[in-house]
């Protein structure tokens, strides 16, 4: 016998009621992998709910209001409703025929079972372990016979564990059996519709706060129809996007992100990302995803900042009436000491006269004075003789010389222009 006991910390006194049992620890409801017997290896120990890496727990009960010997029974019965015997076998230390049964003394308050295996059948061999539980009477919920033969109802992928206690009666046999209790459903790992779901790995938990970005996860095995990924916070949830197609072989998943609620943030969010198993609702433990803020957004908003307090600035500064030592110049104001200084005057003698002396007002104006004093006015520089009238080439275009008409009666004018040759001096003719 392998069944583990514990002092309670209650009194050892009998209490008053009638006895019951209780589960103290449930099992672990997944992780466990049922194990066919044809593998030829143990299949293991069911673990407690409370089970963790460094500390090890198993399923136990307590027998309530009583102290004293007992037996105790432990057979798989199905998940739902009638509770029927179910085909898969218990198997460890103290199990035989697919169940597991030893006895308690009066100092054991609380049982706990660590040597407890799942050993699976085969769907063309159910038939086969429920007649034989029949004969053995193993049927704690006494559901009719031709009930138990309905093989298609059997779901092999889950079992519950059912605990019976049979006490003494006066002659010391234990014919006295306290109401069954049932454990959680306890789901084969193997099967992808009730296996734990767990994300193995992801390629970035980063993504856009707009979304879209491509995610690659790596999880245990899944079913393509029946698997979603969930974002969540305490108040929003969204899914993230793919289709069945991009399931491959059940392990891995390539989905597109979900925009996050508010796509405005200024600072990175952290939510959570999980799998979800819609037809159960069973959820993988969730890990961080962190969504970004879309910089354009951000180069946006901190333009509009920027010209907004420029443009309070000026506004305060221009204000009517303001002390104008409070105000900020707009343009930096530079000091020029040399400004205020005086300017250099320079002798009239030093500017040398035009070359060529200023056209004769007096034909345009003959009573002007200027014409009679030019000499007085302009005098000529040094070393400098007097020019004549000034001829250029514009001048020469207004000259008119008489010419014969060859091609027609009469004298004719011909405006004669100037032309240039090769040498570039000027010639007359037509």
């Amino acid at each position: 016998m392998d069944v583990r006991c514990h002092q309670s910390a209650m009194s050892p006194l009998i209490l008053q009621g009638e006895p019951y049992v209780e589960i103290a620890e449930q099992p672990k409801q997944r992780g466990m992998r049922f194990r066919y017997k044809c593998e030829g290896r143990s299949a293991g120990s069911i673990p407690g709910e409370h089970s963790t890496d460094n500390s090890r727990t198993y399923p136990s009960i307590q027998i309530m209001n009583y102290v004293g010997r007992g037996r105790v029974l432990i057979t798989l019965v199905t998940k739902s409703e009638p509770f029927k015997p179910h085909p898969h076998d218990l198997v460890g230390k103290d199990c035989r025929e697919g169940f597991y049964e030893a006895d308690f003394g009066p100092d054991r308050r609380v049982l706990c079972f660590q040597n407890l295996g799942i050993q699976c059948v085969r769907r063309r061999e159910v038939k086969e372990a429920i007649l034989f539980r029949i004969q053995r009477c193993l049927n704690p919920f006494n559901v009719p016979q031709e009930q138990l033969l309905q093989i298609e109802d059997y779901d092999l992928n889950v079992v519950r564990l059912c605990f019976q206690v049979f006490l003494p009666d006066e002659h010391g046999t234990f014919t006295r059996a306290l109401p069954p209790v049932i454990s959680n459903p306890i789901y084969d790992n193997r099967a992808p519709n009730t296996a734990e779901l767990k994300i193995c790995r992801i390629n970035k938990n980063t993504g856009s706060v707009k979304g879209g970005d491509e995610i690659f996860l790596l999880c245990d095995k899944v079913q393509k129809d029946d698997i979603e990924v969930r974002f969540f916070t305490h108040n929003w949830e969204a899914k993230g996007s793919f289709s069945q197609a991009d399931v491959h072989r059940q392990v891995a998943i390539v989905f597109r992100t979900p925009a996050y609620c508010q796509t405005n943030i200024s600072e990175p969010m952290t939510v959570k990302m999980q799998l979800r198993r819609p037809s159960d609702q069973e959820v993988s433990e969730p890990m961080e995803f962190r969504y970004l803020p879309d910089e354009r957004v951000n180069c946006f908003h901190e333009k509009r900042k920027r010209t907004a307090e420029v443009f309070q600035k000026l506004m305060q500064d221009w204000v009517p009436g303001a002390n104008r030592s409070d105000r900020l110049p707009v343009v930096p104001v530079v000091s020029r000491q040399f400004a205020t200084a005086r300017i250099k005057t320079e002798p009239l003698s030093s500017f040398p006269c035009p070359q060529q002396a200023p056209p004769d007002l007096s034909q345009h104006h003959p009573n002007s004075t200027v014409s009679q004093n030019h000499h007085i006015f302009f005098p000529p520089a040094p070393q400098q003789t007097a020019v004549g009238p000034p001829t250029t080439v514009a001048s020469s275009w207004h000259r008119v010389a008489p010419a014969v008409n060859t091609y027609g009666p009469g004298p004719q004018t011909m405006d004669v222009r100037p032309s240039y040759n090769m040498n570039g001096h000027g010639t007359y003719g037509n």
